[in-house]
């Protein structure tokens, strides 16, 4: 290590002396990031009171923490203590060593199974709720996004239709979610055991959630069964191991492809759908794609290569919205990142929020232009500038799986209605775990006249067509 690096100081914004920037992190936690970047440049620290956090905004040094070395950083212990209570020890809240050893056991099955039946669950799922949508009504968009999207992991993960109780699963995932962010907006976390009406919610989603996953369980054992889904990949996975996954883990699993596979991926479309509603030009170029293409039928996946404006809305939509718009790691030993010292301990933030709308990466990078994912375009990104699934080893393990699901799930709803913003109202933004619209997203639905024109015709697609650079 040279002596530069030991002496430099990582530049930190002004907070109070006691509790450092906790009230704006609770208040305004975007504005802060913005404000860290703006007045620190590619590394700077903000404090919740006597907690310092190195905030990351530049690709580079996502690539040197997250890639070069990804081995020398952990989940948080903050981090885990609020969210292994719902998630265990799965994929998102296991040590390094645990995670690597059941990443590679549950991946190539998990890949496989995402182009094998994925595109014609959402298709499936979004036109059974899509058409039940009455036209000129208003409805709450997040909600149906929501129920959208529980409805497609309920097939993919049970092979079981949940969207009967979609809004019941869907408030106790939202009541998870206030008791995460509870937790990560303490100045001082207590433990779940602490009978606080954040915590008693939390609890109570908890115990909704495994009562579903643990009944859904047994079922299939008790049929004997083997059906198509993530359940017996999972269950293969527990079967042919050499170091059987228990029970315990199977749950911790599945919940873990169950609550952030649904949120992020609900989360996304809802911001898609609002900005296409205010932005016109863009929703006209979309809806001529998926007519020209699709003529009316349901979307395979033979037509997604065809479908290439409508991926682009997706991913400029999470590029402005990213659902989770900061992620943390900790430094597992001392570690020197470019010219600066960090200590054993010490906590590392990535916003995604903040990194997507750096001028240098995306000129104008208020403007919503999916030209921007254009493949020329998006292949002249650097690398790692553009982060809605994470980096590295750690790497959301839903990445394609979400792609695809936002990519069906739009064609087919623009096979239907068009979604039209209800005058006045603007959404604002609610940075919890998740990037929500704080009161939901109401629009107003029109119907569209069936299409009848011929579509392309698909070419052959054998393996997944989305890949993370």
């Amino acid at each position: 290590m040279t002596v530069a690096a030991e002496r430099a100081v990582v530049p930190a914004v002004d907070g109070g002396a006691v509790l450092g920037n906790a009230l704006e992190f609770k208040r305004d936690r975007l504005g802060l990031f913005w404000r860290t970047f703006a007045e620190c440049g590619d590394l700077g620290v903000y404090a919740v009171g006597r907690q310092r956090f190195h905030l990351v905004n530049s690709a580079d040094l996502v690539h040197e923490i997250l890639i070069k070395r990804g081995h020398q950083f952990e989940k948080t212990d903050r981090f885990r203590a609020f969210a292994r209570p719902l998630l265990g020890d799965g994929l998102l809240t296991a040590m390094n060593d645990v995670h690597r050893d059941n990443r590679r056991l549950i991946q190539p099955k998990f890949n496989k199974a995402v182009v094998r039946n994925s595109v014609d669950v959402v298709a499936r799922v979004a036109g059974t709720v899509v058409d039940g949508w009455v036209d000129g009504e208003t409805r709450d968009i997040r909600r149906d996004m929501v129920r959208l999207v529980l409805g497609v992991v309920g097939w993919n993960l049970f092979s079981r239709d949940v969207l009967a109780e979609a809004s019941e699963l869907g408030d106790a995932l939202t009541d998870a979610i206030h008791g995460f962010d509870a937790q990560a907006s303490a100045m001082i976390p207590l433990t779940i055991k602490w009978p606080t009406p954040a915590n008693l919610r939390y609890r109570r989603a908890i115990k909704r959630l495994e009562r579903t996953f643990y009944e859904f369980l047994a079922a299939r054992r008790a049929s004997g069964e083997r059906q198509d889904d993530w359940l017996n990949l999972l269950l293969e996975c527990q079967e042919q191991s050499d170091n059987p996954i228990s029970d315990t883990q199977l749950r911790d699993e599945a919940l873990n492809m169950f609550m952030p596979g649904h949120e992020t991926t609900a989360t996304a479309l809802t911001w898609s759908s609002h900005l296409l509603a205010t932005h016109p030009e863009v929703y006209q170029r979309l809806l001529d794609e998926v007519d020209s293409v699709l003529g009316g039928r349901r979307v395979t996946l033979d037509d997604l290569p065809n479908l290439p404006y409508t991926l682009q809305v997706f991913k400029e939509a999470m590029r402005l919205y990213p659902p989770v718009y900061m992620f943390t790691r900790q430094a597992t030993e001392d570690v020197t990142i470019g010219s600066y010292h960090l200590p054993k301990g010490a906590a590392v933030v990535f916003s995604p929020y903040a990194l997507h709308r750096r001028p240098d990466y995306f000129p104008d990078p208020e403007r919503f232009d999916p030209d921007r994912f254009a493949t020329e375009a998006e292949e002249a990104l650097p690398r790692h500038a553009y982060l809605p699934f994470g980096a590295g080893h750690r790497v959301c393990i839903g990445n394609n799986h979400a792609l695809l699901s936002g990519h069906v799930a739009l064609a087919t709803i623009a096979q239907r209605v068009r979604l039209d913003a209800v005058p006045g109202h603007q959404p604002e933004l609610d940075p919890m775990v998740t990037l929500r619209p704080k009161t939901g997203l109401p629009m107003t639905v029109r119907r569209r006249p069936d299409v009848a024109v011929p579509g392309e015709a698909p070419q052959a697609v054998r393996e997944c067509p989305y890949h993370q650079r």
